[in-house]
C-alpha cells in the first residue's frame, strides 16, 4: 500500500515537473538568446556603463536618503512600542502584542539598513573622489545610529519581558538571547529559520541562471557580485525577520 501511494504521489507530480522544467528551458533559451544579441556591437558596455556610472554617483546620496528615512521610521515603531508599554495596565495582552510587532518591524529595518549601508558604501568607493569620502561619513554615522537602535530595541523588549538576557555588545548576545526564550519561542525561531533557508535556497539558483544569462552580454565588476551578495543577504534578513512577525501574532 505504502509503495502505490509513493508511486501515485510521482504519477500526480511528474508531469507538472516536466512543464515547469519545458516552459523554464523555452523561457531561458528566449532570455539566452536576447543576451547573446544585446553582446553585440557594444551596447551591452554602453549599458553597463551609463548604470555603473549612475549607481556610484548616486551612492553616497542614497546612503544618506535610506538612512533618514529608516532612522525614521525606526524612531516613529519605538516611540510608539514604548508608548504602549507605558500605558498597560498589565492585564491586555494584545497591547503587549501591538507593542511586540512594533519593535519586530523596528528591528527589521535596521538589518534591512545594515545591508544598504554595506553596498551603497562599496558603490561609492569606486568613485575614488571626494564622494567616496562623503560616504564613509555617511557610512559610520549611520552604521553608529543602526546600533544605538538596535540597543535601544532590546533594552525595551528586555523591560517588556524581565526573562530576556543578553546586550547587543556582547559577542554572544545571540546565543545568550535564544537560551532566554522559553519552548515556544525557540520554536518560532526554528520555524522562522526554516523559512528564510527555504527562501535563499530558492533565490540562489534564480539569481544563479540569471547571472549565467547576464553574463553573455556584460562583462562584470566589482558592483555586480556586490550587489549579489548584498541582495541575498538582505533577502535572508527580511524573509527571516517577516516570518517572525507572521509567527508572533496572536491567533
Amino acid at each position: 500500500m505504502e509503495n502505490n501511494t509513493v508511486k501515485k504521489d510521482n504519477r500526480k507530480a511528474l508531469p507538472k515537473y516536466l512543464l515547469i522544467l519545458f516552459v523554464a528551458a523555452i523561457f531561458g533559451g528566449v532570455l539566452g538568446f536576447a543576451a547573446g544579441w544585446l553582446g553585440h556591437d557594444n551596447l551591452s558596455e554602453v549599458i553597463a556603463a551609463v548604470v555603473a556610472d549612475g549607481l556610484i554617483a548616486a551612492a553616497p546620496w542614497a546612503l544618506l536618503g535610506t538612512s533618514v528615512v529608516s532612522m525614521v521610521l525606526i524612531l516613529w515603531l519605538y516611540r510608539g512600542a514604548k508608548a504602549l508599554y507605558t500605558g498597560w495596565d498589565g492585564e491586555d495582552d494584545d497591547v503587549m502584542d501591538r507593542a511586540n510587532q512594533k519593535l519586530n518591524w523596528a528591528l527589521l529595518l535596521t538589518a534591512a539598513q545594515l545591508v544598504l549601508d554595506m553596498f551603497f558604501f562599496a558603490v561609492a568607493q569606486s568613485a575614488h573622489n571626494m564622494t567616496a569620502l562623503w560616504s564613509v561619513l555617511f557610512f559610520l554615522v549611520s552604521i553608529f545610529l543602526l546600533v544605538f537602535a538596535q540597543q535601544k530595541i532590546v533594552d525595551l523588549t528586555r523591560k517588556m519581558n524581565p526573562e530576556k538576557k543578553g546586550s547587543v555588545y556582547d559577542t554572544k548576545f545571540k546565543k545568550k538571547w535564544f537560551e532566554s526564550c522559553d519552548e515556544a519561542e525557540q520554536k518560532q525561531i526554528g520555524r522562522a529559520a526554516y523559512k528564510a533557508f527555504n527562501v535563499v535556497s530558492t533565490a540562489c539558483p534564480i539569481l544563479w541562471g540569471a547571472l549565467l544569462l547576464l553574463s553573455y552580454a556584460f562583462n562584470f565588476s566589482l558592483l555586480m557580485p556586490t550587489f549579489i551578495v548584498c541582495f541575498i543577504w538582505l533577502l535572508q534578513q527580511v524573509s527571516y525577520c517577516l516570518e517572525c512577525i507572521r509567527l508572533g501574532k496572536r491567533k
